[in-house]
């Protein structure tokens, strides 16, 4: 049998490169995976044991036209960024948070989710979803992670210009909270790079490939998806693992935080998982 026709396991069995691509078809064919062939390697690695390098997974998705298409990339008072990347040195010192926009179709309108990640594991702490988000809105969600999670005593918060957070209420209460809040410069989306990271995995694997009827449709769509990235979404950024297993490794089982059901806030819509 020729080395090229197919790949060994682990256990020393080998499988055809016909099993193979029909395995890449299956992982690519889940909702919200959108992996190139390097993640793909990793996957066939961790999930089905196949001894397999990048140069012939992506050969393989090649011949099978199952390569990612490359997309262009898009070119008051305040404690301003001073480093570029967050100097994360441990799980939830550092978290940045921002707004997206996702369209509804069906009532012909957008609706705002506001997202707060961890820099340093890229886990996502909880989101709200609602037609508007106010400055209030922001602090219900960060009331509602230190009920939910044991915080640091004291972190970073990292965010851009929008009005709900640049607002003095908001401030004062990162201040009360001993959280430091830094402000990227305007028209620098690279200083937030996590977050718009996450937004932009978002639109390509949710606003690309969904069409809301209602906003109740969109939020059970994010559930899925946070759920997802969450626990099972390789990453790059954490050592093509997923959040969940990048703290498992430090020690930090999320699922101790028993974050399984929503922790409702005023508008019912914040919500964590597990």
């Amino acid at each position: 049998m020729a080395k090229s026709t197919h790949t060994q396991t682990r256990n020393g069995s080998v499988v055809s490169n016909e099993t193979v691509v029909k395995d890449i078809e299956y992982i690519l064919s889940k909702e919200f995976v959108d992996y190139g062939y390097l993640k793909v390697t990793y996957w066939l690695r961790q999930q089905k044991d196949y001894i397999i390098n990048p140069k012939k997974v992506y050969r393989l998705m090649r011949e099978q036209g199952l390569l990612n298409k490359v997309v262009p990339r898009k070119k008051n008072q305040r404690n301003w960024v001073k480093e570029l990347v967050p100097p994360a040195e441990d799980a939830f010192d550092y978290l940045e948070f921002d707004i997206k926009y996702f369209y509804v179709a069906g009532k012909n309108r957008n609706a705002l989710s506001l997202t707060i990640i961890d820099v340093k594991s890229r886990w996502v702490l909880g989101h709200y979803t609602a037609w508007t988000i106010k400055k209030e809105d922001v602090i219900e969600l960060f009331d509602q992670l230190f009920e939910a999670y044991s915080l640091p005593k004291s972190f970073y918060v990292r965010n851009d210009n929008g009005s709900q957070f640049v607002a003095e209420k908001v401030q004062q209460y990162f201040e009360d909270k001993g959280i430091t809040q830094e402000f990227c410069k305007p028209a620098t989306p690279e200083q937030n790079a996590h977050i718009e990271s996450y937004h932009s995995i978002q639109e390509k694997v949710i606003c690309q490939r969904n069409e809301f009827a209602s906003l109740e449709q969109l939020r059970e769509t994010l559930n899925r998806f946070v759920s997802f990235y969450n626990f099972n979404r390789i990453h790059s950024g954490v050592g093509y693992t997923s959040p969940y297993k990048y703290l498992l490794n430090m020690d930090l089982d999320m699922n101790q935080f028993e974050l399984d059901q929503a922790l409702d806030c005023q508008s019912n819509q914040v919500y964590f998982f597990n």
